[in-house]
């Protein structure tokens, strides 16, 4: 009895264009980015306050007050130094309040880079008019949209450059401070701080159950798309793919209404009443005032400057 074999098809290996092909598949980017956005969205919530830093040993009321007095400053400021120099007082109080670079260099990959793309229509002579900086695309004379005249060429404006810039200084000064004030302190100080300071108690139940149960939905959205990539050997079509969203986004929020039943239920069980609670009693010092003093006389020479300006 002869041996079976195996057809000579089995030995031959995949050519170059198919691996190739294989290597980019469509979308493989774009999960990527959002897996990673996921990962340093549930870092920056999960990550302790520095301790050890100056800054965090400033009264929770004060050190709240005195980054929004600077972030309600930045959204007045107009001209281009005075945000320059905003920003880099931000980044000099994160780095020397125990904000590590990496940490920055994370959130401003993020939101800042984000409102750069929403700005980037306005830097062009469809929104912004001014000198032509750079000749984006060539339409032609009498091309129109719908009843609206378009320009003959579509360019990049040096109005539409400094529009775009202050929106993009403005987003990552406020953005900065903000983190400054979350990475410098505790989460239940800084909730109770707010409250002390007048926010509103079911504002501060639901800032606390966002904190802490935002990391889990996260996760669970991630397991409900690996659930279908693991069952999915090809792409559907573009109908189908909706349904299937559409599908998941109810399941998670059938479990997220469920959880939440459930935690609130366990809270009441346990005396919860809305209010955050923190260990030890919150008092005001010298050094507390004098921070909050320096922040406010920092956010009034800067809208000064930039009004003299």
């Amino acid at each position: 009895m002869s041996t079976p074999t195996l057809p000579e098809w089995y030995f031959d290996s995949v050519p170059a264009p198919a691996k190739a092909h294989a290597r980019r598949r469509p979308g493989i980017s774009v999960r990527r980015a959002l897996a990673i956005l996921a990962k340093a969205l549930a870092v920056e919530l999960s990550s302790p306050a520095q301790s050890e830093s100056w800054l965090s040993r400033v009264e929770p009321r004060a050190k709240a007050l005195g980054i929004i007095a600077l972030i309600f400053g930045a959204s007045l400021l107009n001209d281009l130094p005075p945000l320059i120099l905003l920003l880099a007082g931000a980044v000099a109080l994160a780095l020397s309040g125990g904000v590590g670079a990496g940490r920055l260099a994370r959130i401003w990959l993020g939101v800042p880079l984000l409102s750069l793309a929403i700005m980037l229509p306005a830097m062009t002579n469809l929104v912004t008019q001014g000198s032509t900086v750079a000749v984006l695309y060539h339409i032609g004379p009498g091309a129109k949209l719908g009843p609206w005249p378009l320009p003959e060429t579509i360019a990049v404006t040096n109005s539409g450059l400094v529009v775009a810039g202050r929106f993009l200084l403005r987003t990552l000064d406020c953005v900065t401070l903000a983190l400054v004030l979350i990475a410098t302190t505790d989460h239940s100080a800084l909730l109770n701080g707010l409250r002390r300071l007048g926010m509103p108690r079911a504002f501060g139940m639901v800032l606390a159950m966002t904190q802490r149960y935002l990391v889990l939905l996260l996760r669970a959205a991630e397991e409900i798309h690996l659930a279908k990539l693991s069952r999915t050997i090809t792409a559907g079509t573009l109908q189908n793919e909706q349904r299937w969203v559409a599908a998941g986004i109810g399941s998670l929020f059938r479990r997220t209404h469920r959880l939440m039943q459930e935690v609130h239920d366990a809270m009441l069980s346990r005396g919860y009443d809305g209010d955050v609670r923190v260990k030890g009693a919150l008092r005001l010092r010298f050094s507390d005032g004098f921070w909050l003093a320096c922040a406010l006389a920092v956010t009034a020479a800067l809208i000064l400057s930039d009004r003299l300006l």
